[in-house]
Order: structure tokens, then C-alpha cells, then sequence
């Protein structure tokens, strides 16, 4: 039988979208069989594991994070403001990702900083491919995500990652971030997708050096909802800011009936 040979990414994409609509339907036995087939004959070799039954007590709504530049998936985890809606928000489940190790970039950074300095922009539309690939990776073997949370260089490549993937999400939340301004080929990217389509929730702290970042972030989606603290620094809101409700109540919006 004939078949056009098809990219490993674009592998993964098949089995994301088929685990997508699992979610949402049953699907018949048969039905599964022919899809196995079908992916097995357009080449798509060794993803045969990525098929096999899900029994699952949980319906939590899975969330992809994404840790800030230089920190790690537990230092993420650790916050105050991330403890709190853990343990408010019993309804999802946070997936802590961990950057990608490359010689190319930073330790425990998303993308390398520009070479020349942040006052010589990188002009490569490439820069992120690595962490792309790897977000890739991480969706079709513990997605699929009802949505996307990034904290400072988290919220940057969350944004690139929207933009420059088949991959979608229901929400973004995007806390104390900022474009990647510095890198002026990932921010083309951004600009040629914009508004970006994905309800987005929108985090900045008066306090925070970053707090510009929202104004930029808040440019590039369609109508999101923006939250500025009057006391936060660079972290996420805990339980007693006075956005914090607001926060809960964008990810419950939606969800269970709720409007």
C-alpha cells in the first residue's frame, strides 16, 4: 500500500488530536483499530503505546505550566500564590513541565538569550524550536490540556508556543510575563498570529519590574482579561491579593456549567 511518510511531530499531532476527542466521546473498539492502522501506514512507527486504554477515577482538567527563566518545575510548584490554587482548584491538574536541557540555551531557561546582548535582538523565527519540540513531546504523552499557565519567561514562550503550534488550548494564564521583545523573529511570529484566539488570563504586579508586560501581552490576544495587583512583586497571587478571587474565578468560568 502506498502512504506519504509523515514527520514525527506531525505524528504526535494525530495522536493528540485522537486522545482530544477521546476525551469528549466514546469512542467504538473498531473504530480505534482503524485508526491504529491508519497512522501505523502513514508511517508513524513506535507511538502504538500512545493508544492503549486510560482507565481514569479523575475528569480534572489537566494544565500544561510552564516555570520562569533559571527556575525549576518545583520552584514553580513551591510558590505560595501556585500552592493556593492547587489546593483551591481541586477540579484541575497542574502538569509541571521542565525546560529542556541544550547546550544552546541557559540553564532551565525556555530560549537562549541574544548572543550580542538584549540590545542585538535575535532575528531567527527558529530560536524556540528546541522547547517547541519538547512541548510537543510533553502534550502527547500527558496531554491533552485544557490549558496553558506560564510564570515570567514561562508566559513568553507559553505565547510562542500558541502561535507556532497545531496544538490548542481552551485557556491561557499568563503571570507577571512579558514578549519576548529580544528576540525580535519569535516576536514576528506572535504579531503574524495575532490576536491570538485563546481565552487568556492576564497577571501583572505593581510591584513587579515586569509589570510592563502586561500592556505588551495583553496586545497580542483577543479581549483578554487583565489583572493588575496593587501589592504583588514577581510571583504568582496568593489566596489573600486582592485579584485572587478573580483569578479563580477565570479558570472556573466555563467549566462545569459555570458562566
Amino acid at each position: 500500500m502506498a502512504y506519504f511518510p509523515l514527520s514525527l511531530r506531525q505524528c504526535h499531532v494525530m495522536v493528540y488530536r485522537y486522545k482530544s476527542t477521546r476525551t469528549n466521546m466514546k469512542i467504538p473498539v473498531l473504530y480505534l483499530l482503524l485508526f491504529i492502522f491508519l497512522v501505523s501506514t502513514a508511517g508513524c512507527t513506535g507511538l502504538e503505546g500512545e493508544f492503549e486504554e486510560e482507565e481514569s477515577t479523575s475528569e480534572r482538567l489537566k494544565i500544561l505550566a510552564l516555570h520562569g527563566g533559571g527556575d525549576t518545575p518545583e520552584g514553580l510548584r513551591g510558590q505560595l500564590g501556585m500552592q493556593d490554587l492547587i489546593s483551591d482548584l481541586p477540579e484541575f491538574e497542574f502538569f509541571f513541565a521542565d525546560a529542556p536541557e541544550n547546550d544552546s540555551m541557559c540553564n532551565q531557561c525556555w530560549y537562549a538569550d541574544p548572543p550580542g546582548g538584549k540590545g542585538e535582538p535575535t532575528k531567527d523565527r527558529n530560536w524556540a524550536d528546541v522547547s517547541i519540540a519538547y512541548l510537543d513531546e510533553v502534550v502527547v504523552e500527558h496531554g491533552p490540556f485544557y490549558g496553558i499557565l506560564g510564570y515570567s519567561q514561562g508566559c513568553p514562550m507559553a505565547t510562542v508556543y500558541i502561535a507556532n503550534s497545531n496544538i490548542t488550548f481552551e485557556k491561557v494564564f499568563l503571570f507577571n510575563g512579558y514578549l519576548p521583545t529580544t528576540h525580535s523573529g519569535l516576536n514576528d511570529t506572535i504579531n503574524e498570529a495575532s490576536p491570538l484566539n485563546t481565552d487568556a488570563l492576564i497577571f501583572g504586579g505593581n510591584n513587579d519590574v515586569f509589570i510592563f508586560g502586561v500592556d505588551e501581552l495583553s496586545g497580542v490576544y483577543f479581549e483578554p482579561t487583565v489583572l493588575v495587583s496593587s501589592t504583588a512583586d514577581h510571583h504568582l497571587p496568593d489566596s489573600n491579593d486582592e485579584t485572587y478571587q478573580d483569578v479563580l474565578a477565570f479558570f472556573r468560568e466555563g467549566v462545569n456549567g459555570t458562566v
